[in-house]
């Protein structure tokens, strides 16, 4: 970029400031600047203003209420002038202005108000009272008004609302504002653009894991180093009389422990167990095919097939819960009574999302392998039926006393297999829920069966009248 202006703090167009819409703006300048090096920044307010007005036809209600550009008043290249001639005069700095310290940047600086016209959720003159001392408007610097200009070129269409993606990772941030702009840009290319990029999911939860799919798919590079990544996808309008910003959060464990499910070990039985929580109201009792991936939804005597590239916009039951921090504990215990499911995923998913110790996943593993010693499908039934219809902590204590205390005591063995110290700190410790240990074990179970191919015909049977039963109760 060249650096024409003395008034300009070049270096705070582009910094990291901590505000989501100020940096999006900032890696907006600095990808078009190394687009565009022969541009000075009063250049590239001129080419994004054009792309606003004649290719998107002015919309940008969702950012900006009554600006220069959204203003019925101006038409075509008024709007375009309009705009140049309230930047142009910001950088010459004759615009009013004040001495203070800027809200975004924190630089002691000449500052200018900022309101509904020309920055984002940030409220307007008619409410000055959402001000700090009655101000008519957010006191920013010209570097920070400028970036927020650049703002609509970084986020994307979502359920009808805009949509922005920051991290704690600056690489990851810059990775979504990049993806967009590239996006943009090739869509005004082909003469595709009317507007703000549309977002190829309209759920967030599947947009938010979507991109980390992407991320991981292009680099290791962003998830290098001992601080995990989170997300934040803003979720907002500032359109009219009500503005609204909603904030999904992927907490940096969510983000690893998804990472570590698409590991090559994992991810084949991780991509089935989350394919097939799709839903769609219009589809309801469509079945997931495990061999195809699709599903298969019949109507009228037809069957329809599905594909991924169209369930993909369905709600997902696994993804949305863990973006709100819900157990899908009880989903993956449906699951395991029907379907191999690596283990390791659920000790992985019990120690980093839930807190679970390590010393516990091993004890409820080894007292698994104990229950299902016998290959004796009628004993086996009879042990998961004893263990399911446990529904207070008292009943899973019998259980663990009766049938495996007292069980390898009559079968003589040399080992206690609960000692107890394992039955105090990692059992039942205080503070445990008994149900997370009776559904963890039951997993357990069901994956030593898989394993050792012991699921006879009538088990196999029983257990998917089971899963029916939990689908229809649910």
């Amino acid at each position: 970029m060249i650096r024409n202006y003395k008034t300009i703090d070049y270096e705070w167009l582009t910094r990291p400031t901590g505000d989501p819409f100020a940096d999006a703006g900032g890696f907006v300048i600095e990808y078009l600047s190394e687009k565009f090096p022969e541009k000075d920044i009063l250049e590239l307010i001129d080419y994004i203003t054009k792309i606003y007005v004649e290719k998107w036809g002015g919309k940008l209600n969702a950012f900006f209420l009554n600006s220069k550009i959204t203003q019925p008043a101006f038409q075509g290249p008024r709007k375009i002038e309009e705009t140049v001639k309230y930047f142009g005069a910001l950088v010459k700095e004759s615009e009013p202005s004040e001495i203070g310290y800027c809200r975004i940047t924190g630089r002691k600086t000449k500052l200018f108000f900022g309101g509904r016209d020309n920055s984002i959720m940030t409220g307007s003159g008619t409410l000055i009272n959402f001000h700090h001392f009655f101000q008519k408007g957010i006191s920013l610097s010209k570097e920070a008004l400028i970036r927020i200009h650049f703002v609509p070129f970084a986020c994307q269409q979502l359920q009808g609302k805009i949509s922005l993606m920051q991290s704690s990772n600056k690489a990851l941030s810059k990775l979504f504002v990049r993806m967009t702009i590239e996006r943009n840009l090739h869509e005004i290319g082909v003469g595709l653009s009317e507007g703000v990029a549309k977002s190829d999911y309209n759920k967030p939860a599947n947009a938010i894991f979507n991109f980390v799919d992407s991320a991981l798919s292009r680099s290791a590079e962003f998830f290098e180093g001992n601080i995990l990544p989170s997300l934040t996808l803003y979720h907002f309008t500032n359109f009219g009389a009500s503005p609204e910003t909603q904030l999904y959060q992927l907490p940096a464990k969510v983000f690893l422990f998804y990472r570590t499910c698409l590991q090559p070990r994992f991810i084949e039985d991780w991509q089935k167990f989350v394919r097939s929580h799709y839903y769609d109201g219009q589809h309801k009792g469509a079945k997931y095919n495990l061999l195809s991936g699709k599903f298969e939804f019949v109507k009228s005597k037809e069957t329809e097939v599905i594909n991924f590239d169209d369930y993909k916009q369905w709600f997902n039951r696994i993804l949305n819960k863990l973006l709100v921090d819900e157990t899908i504990r009880p989903e993956i215990l449906r699951w395991s009574r029907k379907h191999p499911f690596n283990f390791d995923i659920v000790s992985i998913y019990q120690q980093k999302i839930i807190g679970m110790k390590k010393e516990t996943i091993i004890k409820i593993k080894e007292l698994a392998a104990f229950l299902v010693r016998e290959e004796d499908a009628d004993k086996i039934k009879k042990r998961i039926k004893l263990l399911d219809g446990a529904k207070n902590a008292s009943a899973l204590r019998r259980f663990i006393i009766k049938d495996v205390v007292a069980a390898n005591y009559v079968a003589m063995n040399e080992n206690p297999i609960v000692t107890v110290d394992d039955y105090v700190n990692y059992l039942f410790p205080d503070g445990s829920y008994w149900a997370e240990i009776r559904d963890i074990l039951l997993i357990a179970i069901y994956q030593e069966l898989h394993e050792r191919d012991l699921i006879s015909e009538e088990l196999k049977i029983e257990l998917e009248s089971e899963v029916e039963e939990e689908v229809i109760n649910d």
